[in-house]
């Protein structure tokens, strides 16, 4: 595969100094084709020399003249369209080698910037011995090189942490790909499949797959992930959530869990139809909480009916109060949700209670919701109603959960340090 070299060229003390180290470079990369980033004065004073090394026979050489030495935007974007024409041709960024030994400092810059944007393979610049002048000794050059692709690759770990911080798993994933594209350190590839299988497993969480999260989370061992990015207690109490929730069909970490699910809709993706939805499955969720407390579901296959509410060993009063609500065709007692609060109330608890002395309120927000885009209307939910929502549902998820705020620490998602 073809290699390409780009050099910036100075004019040093004579021009032949600097000629000479720039050789010497090209005649240990060996390229096959060399382009030179010069000035009008480099061009006369180091070009020929260059030009008339050996090392320049049988090499295919291109030239660019910078009109000003001193513009670093221009010198970099001149550099970037040269970089990209070289790819465009069919040279891989990882064949290209950069040298920025001479020149002015701009020059330098704007070249290295326009290579770590682009992901050249790698920086070089001519060290050694200096003479009073700062020039490099003929004789005591040595080449030092740099992988900017490591650079960048661990610029874009960091990008990946936020994207996970942000619970954008999916972003987070993709950019972890190219992330290990550009460095393949062992270390570092490790550290970018932990990130990548702790993505998947919180995106699947995130979407409701518990099952699916928890096959992917449980195979992660907490002392594989970075200690510094101080995680590893929150993955393994998400670990026992999630196995909670996944064989428990009415448990307090599922309504916290609802509940932090909304709050990321709401409070960091600004999404309050989506939020305000899962409040509402919230609010519904606690009402059968509670039903299921007091053995008012019928239980099909091990499991609970929340379809079907078992109203014959009510008291007889309640009893012709909520079987208006039986449905003939499903042949089942099938309440909605005021109702099924209100039945609450009737027997005496607490959230029922609080839910029905509320009335007005709880008709309010549930009609608004009734009303969004995602369910039975057109209009969309606006930031205040979502916050009024939200505290709302906190109040009765509060007397729901014995110890909120411990629950909600073991169901929320985890946040790396950076």
């Amino acid at each position: 595969m073809k290699k390409a070299m780009i050099i910036t060229v100075g004019t040093g003390q004579s021009g032949e100094d600097i000629a000479g180290a720039i050789c010497y470079s090209i005649d240990r990369e060996r390229p096959d084709y060399v382009l030179f980033i010069k000035t009008e004065v480099s061009a006369k004073s180091t070009m020929p020399y260059i030009m008339a090394s050996p090392v320049i026979a049988r090499r295919e050489t291109g030239e660019v003249i910078i009109r000003d030495p001193n513009d670093v935007q221009g010198i970099a974007t001149e550099c970037e369209e040269r970089i990209k024409a070289l790819i465009d041709s069919g040279i891989s960024p990882e064949n290209i080698v950069v040298d920025f030994t001479s020149g002015t400092k701009a020059m330098s810059a704007g070249l290295t910037l326009a290579a770590i944007n682009l992901g050249v393979g790698t920086l070089s610049y001519i060290s050694g011995e200096r003479d009073n002048g700062g020039r490099v000794i003929p004789g005591t050059e040595k080449v030092v090189s740099i992988r900017p692709n490591r650079i960048t690759a661990e610029l874009l770990l960091r990008e990946a942490i936020r994207l996970f911080n942000a619970y954008q798993f999916d972003s987070c994933i993709q950019t972890l790909e190219k992330a290990k594209k550009l460095y393949k350190s062992p270390d570092f590839v490790h550290d970018c499949q932990q990130l990548q299988s702790l993505s998947q497993a919180y995106g699947l969480w995130d979407r409701f797959d518990l099952n699916g999260a928890f096959s992917v989370l449980k195979d992660i061992n907490e002392k594989d992930v970075p200690a510094q990015w101080e995680i590893a207690r929150i993955i393994k109490a998400n670990k026992q959530v999630l196995y909670k929730e996944i064989n428990e069909q009415f448990c307090q970490e599922r309504a916290v869990d609802l509940l932090e699910n909304a709050r990321r809709r709401g409070d960091i993706e600004k999404k309050y139809d989506d939020a305000v939805a899962r409040l509402y499955r919230l609010c519904e969720y606690i009402a059968q909480m509670h039903i299921n407390e007091e053995g008012l579901y019928k239980v099909r296959k091990g499991k609970a009916d929340t379809s079907d509410v078992d109203i014959e060993h009510l008291p007889l009063e309640i009893r012709k109060k909520f079987s208006k609500y039986f449905n003939k065709r499903e042949g089942k007692v099938m309440l909605p949700l005021y109702q099924s609060f209100s039945l609450l109330a009737e027997l005496g608890n607490s959230v029922g209670k609080q839910f029905v002395s509320n009335e007005d309120l709880s008709k309010k927000l549930l009609y608004i919701r009734n009303n969004s885009i995602l369910a039975h209307g057109f209009n969309p939910i606006s930031a205040e109603t979502y916050e009024k929502m939200m505290s709302y549902l906190e109040k009765l998820v509060r007397q729901t959960v014995k110890d909120l705020e411990k629950t909600i620490q073991n169901v929320r998602f985890p946040t790396i340090l950076l």
